[in-house]
């Protein structure tokens, strides 16, 4: 696997789903973080402008279907030889994560003396999946949690507090080291934009004045994916990321030191957007639940699924380049939702979920 950095060279505009034609809404948010199809597109299309000299036509038509890079991005689908990470935010050499979303602190106190607190399963072994149980998740009462006010970590999480979440050690975590704010990472810009006619001429279409919500980094501040199976991309390259034809800077880095356990674990953190094939009785089924509901953890080990956390499911779309048209928007479970099942050893490593328990290894 390869690690890549990406730091833009101005703003980044990732579209959301609003319409943007004539008397629908004139502004236009922006989804951040971006979904990893975004960055997968942008791999893609990386990988032909390098390698097929930008003949996007020649692409769709079979042209290039012999070519090694050709068989490394695929066409409509993706082959399984494609392996792609991410994105995740880094700060210097920090590589920051979503917080999970069973990770709550107390909302009354300042950053010095904030605790936090994990929210638990009721029971085990009682747990049923049903609409008539408006909750099975509560504040655990461990260090005093009971008659404060909880609230949901917001931000992001370093992978040091990550570490300390995952082998139960909540007691270690710090507001001030082991989490970044939103607003120390990035800020929102606004833009106002109009179409042009698709003339050659750059001639503004009346009546499509537009505004836009851009997305600005601070210094320091980038984004990393994890690839395999893709050496054409370069080493470096300036990539076309997002819409309005933004790009960034893109070049191999130190290998992502994701933490990662195999012995006595008992609960899963996903580290990015995971997409929802379908919905079971309330659960949301992804690519590690099976028909039974089991978990599918590395190197093939399932284990029963007990109960589960997840934030409000996120809507992605995008740009359909071989067909031409816009995707169907998809649900995804969120980065940072949370997957309990019974205790177990696993074999190998996934970057796309972090796994933990009170007492790994």
């Amino acid at each position: 696997m390869t690690t890549y950095r990406v730091t833009p060279n101005d703003t980044l505009f990732f579209r959301g789903g609003e319409p943007m034609g004539m008397g629908e809404s004139h502004f236009q948010t922006s989804v951040f973080p971006p979904s990893p199809e975004t960055f997968i597109g942008a791999v893609r299309t990386s990988v032909i402008v390098h390698k097929g000299d930008g003949d996007f036509e020649g692409y769709k038509n079979g042209k290039y279907n012999d070519a090694s890079w050709f068989k490394e991005i695929g066409f409509k689908e993706l082959p399984d030889t494609f392996q792609f990470t991410g994105p995740f935010m880094i700060k210097e050499k920090d590589i920051l994560l979503p917080p999970p979303c069973n990770l709550f602190t107390d909302a009354d106190k300042d950053a010095e003396k904030k605790s936090f607190a994990i929210a638990s399963p009721r029971d085990f072994q009682k747990i049923t999946h049903s609409s008539a149980i408006p909750e099975i998740m509560w504040i655990h009462r461990s260090g005093g949690a009971t008659g404060k006010n909880w609230k949901p970590v917001q931000g992001y999480i370093t992978l040091d507090g990550m570490k300390k979440y995952l082998k139960g050690s909540i007691d270690k975590l710090s507001a001030e080291t082991d989490f970044m704010a939103n607003n120390t990472l990035f800020e929102t810009e606004s833009r106002t934009g109009i179409a042009l006619e698709k003339n050659g001429l750059r001639t503004a279409l009346s009546g499509h004045l537009y505004m836009t919500s851009h997305i600005r980094f601070a210094e320091t501040v980038g984004m990393i994916f994890i690839l395999e199976g893709v050496p054409s991309l370069p080493d470096s390259l300036t990539m076309r990321l997002g819409g309005e034809n933004r790009t960034a800077w893109c070049e191999k880095s130190t290998d992502a030191g994701i933490p990662s356990f195999q012995e006595n674990v008992e609960f899963l953190v996903t580290t990015m957007p995971t997409k929802t094939k379908k919905v079971e009785h309330g659960i949301p089924v992804t690519e590690f639940l099976d028909e039974d509901m089991n978990i599918i953890l590395p190197g093939g080990v399932k284990s029963k699924l007990i109960s589960y956390a997840v934030n409000k499911p996120e809507l992605f779309g995008g740009w359909d380049l071989a067909a031409q048209k816009s995707k169907a928007m998809t649900q995804y479970v969120p980065a940072g939702s949370v997957f309990y099942f019974d205790k177990c050893d696993v074999k190998g490593r996934n970057n796309k979920y972090l796994l933990g328990g009170n007492d790994v290894h």
